[in-house]
Parts: structure tokens; C-alpha cells; sequence
């Protein structure tokens, strides 16, 4: 979910980034978000604490609402085998907010652009927690897997992303035993590289670096548009023409804004239902962040991923050498012994109307 492969035409490949970017200087500098709004009646209410630094998020929001697209003319009725493939279902506003709301909505989200601009290099170690109650356990607040990696950052487009260990769920033998968590033998996460120009994903499973280039539309400031956003950038227009935004905080949160976001288009509503975002009220970067399923319900299919950051640094000062070594790790790969390197190249001289086209190129034995 980190790295997600967008087919934009036939046979086309582009890879969207967690990663943001520099953005448009704000003529003025935005006030610190000052009180809370009146709690919205459709806000989520935590039932089992709030996502604090270390702990998985365990409250339960509402689902969004979607509306079904018009059938077409001749579509067999309920029952009948489909003739055609049914049409896509068409995101909707689930929610309203009263003028006090959105000007406070407003506010949060210019002074977010605002710390956001000033973030040159990032990292932080988060904690990942998978929730499938089909596919694991049933309680809804005990996790499949749990996950520990890092995340590093060099503004506007260098990004890395490393699943360093994964702990999955056993259940008891015994009804007085308690379950575990155990890591698998041979088992590696996810570990990609971007150098601002390619994607540098490592297939451990078939041995294989892939080096996936970006087409010139997802490099810099365009590669904020992400289907998993907000982890380090916030631009305050694009976020309200790509989301319907409403904060959520909790009464009883200090030194935290919760802000729920509902996709506004069929491109992310096909990749979740919704995210929550938790921005500590510190350093206003995210330090707790929940993507609910397209399929989620949250008492049918509650599946979900949650993600909470943590030992988040900014801008620290460093030697020369230092910062060097620092952004050596967003350097091209090397190739690991045994392993092959496929490059998907992308096709800027696709035929017109048929949108770019990726090729691939293969090398072994370390070559490039």
C-alpha cells in the first residue's frame, strides 16, 4: 500500500509516493489554530483510547456513504446474470459542515501547509498494524500483523520506505492460553528507494531490484499526489479539491488535531473509504495515521491498517559529512549478489491518445 502501481493507459506503470514537496509560498503566515469547533454529530468517537505515540488507534469512525451510479439503459434486472459490467460507484459527500467549521477546518489545514514548507529531511520509525477480521483474528482491535520499519525524507522527491520486521498473529491452542505474535522464517517487508527520478523496489521473494522510472507528471510537487497522502506534505487547496475534510478531535485529546478525510474521486475511493489523520500539536507533522478498506464496515468488515510514527525528526543539525551519509541512502541501489535487475522504463514517445507506455530491461549479476 505503500508503493502503489497506477495503470494510467495500456501497459502503463506509474508509482505514487507517501512522499510531499515544497510548496506555493502563502503570503501571509497562518495563526496557530486557536480552540475547537462544535463536535460535528456524524464524528468519530474513540470507544478504546485515542492513537497515542505507541499504541495502535482503536476507535471505530463512521462509514462513508456512496452512491450508486445510474444504471445504463437495458441493464438486466436484480438477479439476472449482468449483460455489461455494472457501472462504478460514484463517491458523495457524507457529511456538512456549519461556517464555524470550516473556517476553523480552514485554519488548521493553512497553518499544516505552513510547518509542512519548512521541512527540508525527515525520518521517524513507525509501527504498522494490519486489521482483517476475515482473514485474521475476528475481534476487530486485535491485528493480523505488526509491523516495525523507518521512513526517511529529503525534500522536494527523495524518499525511503523499509518494513524491517513483521510479527503475525497465532491464535491459542488452549482456550486459557493467550495468543502471540511471531515473525516467519526468510520473511521481508516491503523496502523501496526513490531518487526523485525512479522507484528502486526490492523483491526479495524473486530476487529482484526493479527500478521503476516515473513519468515527468509524478516527479517534484506531482508526487504529493499520492493514494496514501499527508504522511509529509500539506497543501491546503489540494487537499479540499481531492477530499471532503472535517476535524475530528476527540474532547478529551490534548495537543493532537484529528482530521478525517473522504476521498472526493473514483481514483483514491477504489484505493480506501476514508483516512484519518492525527497531527501532533508539537511539530504539526502526522504522528498517527488510519486507512479504512474500500470494503470496510464497521461491524461486518472493520479491515483496515493503522500506522503510528515515531522518534520523528526534522531539519536536525548535522556535519557536512554527516548529511552526506544521510542522503547517500536515496543514491541508486546497489544490486545484491545473485539477484537481477529489471528497469521499467517509461516511454515518452507513446503514440498520441494512447498515453505513455512502460518497457523493461532486465540485467544479472550486478550489472546496470
Amino acid at each position: 500500500m505503500t508503493v502503489a502501481l497506477r495503470r494510467v493507459a495500456e501497459g502503463t506503470v506509474c508509482l505514487a509516493l507517501l512522499f510531499g514537496t515544497a510548496f506555493p509560498t502563502v503570503g501571509q503566515n497562518p495563526t496557530f489554530p486557536q480552540g475547537r469547533p462544535a463536535v460535528n454529530s456524524q464524528s468519530a468517537q474513540p470507544q478504546q483510547g485515542s492513537a497515542a505515540q505507541g499504541a495502535a488507534p482503536s476507535y471505530v469512525p463512521q462509514a462513508a456513504n456512496v452512491q450508486q451510479g445510474p444504471a445504463p439503459a437495458g441493464a438486466p434486472r436484480q438477479g439476472a446474470a449482468p449483460a455489461i459490467a455494472p457501472p462504478p460507484r460514484v463517491p458523495v459527500a457524507p457529511f456538512q459542515l456549519t461556517p464555524p467549521q470550516e473556517e476553523y477546518l480552514n485554519q488548521v489545514l493553512n497553518y499544516w501547509e505552513f510547518k509542512s514548507r519548512q521541512v527540508e529531511r525527515f525520518r521517524c520509525k513507525f509501527t504498522r498494524w494490519e486489521y482483517d477480521p476475515v482473514f485474521g483474528p475476528r475481534d476487530p482491535f486485535t491485528a493480523k500483523t505488526e509491523s516495525a520499519g523507518s521512513i526517511m525524507y529529503s525534500a522536494p522527491d527523495k524518499g525511503l520506505f523499509h518494513i524491517e520486521k513483521t510479527f503475525h498473529y497465532v491464535a491459542p491452542a488452549n482456550p486459557n492460553e493467550q495468543p502471540r505474535y511471531e515473525e516467519r522464517e526468510g520473511e521481508v517487508g516491503e523496502h523501496w528507494v526513490c531518487d526523485g527520478q525512479s522507484v528502486f523496489e526490492y523483491n526479495h521473494q524473486q530476487k529482484k531490484l526493479v527500478q521503476h522510472e516515473l513519468p515527468p507528471e509524478m516527479r517534484g510537487q506531482a508526487i504529493a499526489n499520492s493514494p496514501l497522502p499527508f504522511i509529509f506534505g500539506a497543501n491546503a487547496n489540494q487537499i479540499k479539491e481531492r477530499f471532503w475534510m472535517r476535524i475530528i478531535t476527540p474532547r478529551e485529546a490534548q495537543g493532537e488535531y484529528w482530521l478525517e478525510a473522504y476521498p472526493r474521486h473514483q481514483a483514491d475511493a477504489a484505493n480506501y473509504q476514508k483516512i484519518e489523520i492525527i497531527l501532533d500539536e508539537t511539530d504539526y507533522l502526522p504522528k498517527a495515521i488510519q486507512v479504512f478498506d474500500p470494503t470496510y464496515d464497521a461491524r461486518r468488515n472493520p479491515k483496515r491498517t493503522a500506522f503510528v510514527f515515531e522518534q520523528r525528526e526534522a531539519n536536525w543539525n548535522v556535519t557536512l559529512q554527516k548529511l552526506n551519509l544521510f542522503h547517500k541512502e536515496f543514491y541508486e541501489p546497489s544490486l545484491p549478489s545473485g539477484w537481477k535487475k529489471e528497469v521499467q522504463r517509461y516511454n515518452q514517445g507513446a503514440p498520441q491518445g494512447q498515453g505513455p507506455a512502460a518497457r523493461t530491461v532486465s540485467a544479472t549479476n550486478g550489472s546496470r
